[in-house]
Formats: structure tokens, sequence, C-alpha cells
């Protein structure tokens, strides 16, 4: 999102405040108050964003962007991403107070191919949801299936598995998703 689209996501705006803004609208943190807030990716955030995300997180009101009366929002944030925030902080792209402020509990998940054992799981996840969602009725993989899913480098992890299922779903001829059904990348996986 542009810098302006992410602070009216997050803070809100008031009518008037900038092109296209004809309402009000509630951010994000207002929304969660007493509550959660997930927020992907958030080491692409710009300075300026980090600057205001900071005081909210330190308990201070904010406003919404072209308003001026303040808003106390009470909210729990989990905060996710693929980039190093570390190096971030080092190279100065990265506010290090926030890093500090966010980096209370850190949970690292690897990469899929770091563990093969959820692979069958999560594709059995997906096949289900997948046969609801429409209304197949799939039996599962083959034995050949489950091998080549569990010997491929999944480049884009769990995303990547979970839209290799779904395509799967959709266009198998047989009753079980075979090694044909699979269409898998020849991306290179990138760094870990």
């Amino acid at each position: 999102l542009s810098e302006t689209l992410l602070e009216s996501e997050l803070f809100g705006h008031e009518k008037g405040a900038f092109t296209g803004a004809t309402d009000r609208k509630m951010g994000k943190f207002e929304a969660a108050h007493d509550g959660t807030l997930m927020l992907d990716e958030i080491g692409e955030m710009s300075q300026a964003i980090q600057a205001k995300f900071l005081r909210v997180l330190e308990g201070h009101p904010f406003e919404r962007v072209g308003g001026s009366a303040p808003i106390k929002a009470d909210v729990s944030v989990i905060a996710a991403t693929n980039r190093d925030l570390e190096k971030d902080v080092a190279a100065g792209k990265f506010r290090r107070d926030l890093y500090f402020r966010l980096h209370v509990v850190e949970i690292i998940v690897p990469p899929l191919r770091k563990r093969p054992e959820d692979i069958v799981t999560l594709a059995e996840h997906f096949l289900l949801r997948y046969n609801e969602e429409t209304g197949r009725k799939l039996q599962g993989f083959t034995p050949a299936a489950v091998s080549q899913l569990q010997q491929y480098r999944w480049p884009g992890n769990v995303r990547e598995l979970k839209n290799v299922v779904e395509r799967a779903v959709v266009l198998a001829q047989g009753d079980q998703i075979d090694v044909p059904d699979l269409t898998l990348s020849s991306l290179a996986t990138a760094g870990d």
C-alpha cells in the first residue's frame, strides 16, 4: 500500500481529507480497540508510518488523517515479516525503538521445505477445504503425489502449497490427486 493509503487504513480518515475521501472511515486500530490487530509485512512500512505506529503502541492517542480529535485504542498487535528486522535496524531502514517495542515474543516459522513433516497435513487440510468449496469428492493423494509434494522445495511456502492443492482439486480427472494434477513451479527457492 502507498504511505497515504496505509495511514488511512491503520488510523482512519475524515471526510474530505484527500481526494476520494467521501466519508469518514474508522481505521484498523480504532476498529480493533480492546482486541488484537494482525499486521503482515511490518518491515515494509515507511519511516513516517513507523513513527506514528510506535506512538500508538506506546499508548498515545492518534488522529484520523485530516482529523484533529484524539482517538485512543487499546490493541494487542501481532506483527509478521519475512525480513530480517535486525539487519534493517542496522541499515537504518527500520526504527530501533519500534523493533524493540515489537520484539516481545518472537515466533520463527521456518520455510515449508525445512519442515517436510507438515506438508501432507497441510495438503490434506487444503484438500478438505477445496473439496467442500467446489463440491468435489476427491479421496486424497496417490502415494506418488505425496512423494512429489514431499520432495518439492516449495519456493512459495504454504501459500504455494494451498494454491497447488486448489488447482489440483479443480482440475483432477480421477478420484485422487495424482502427480499429473500437481502443477509445481521451477522457480528457485529464496533464501531462508
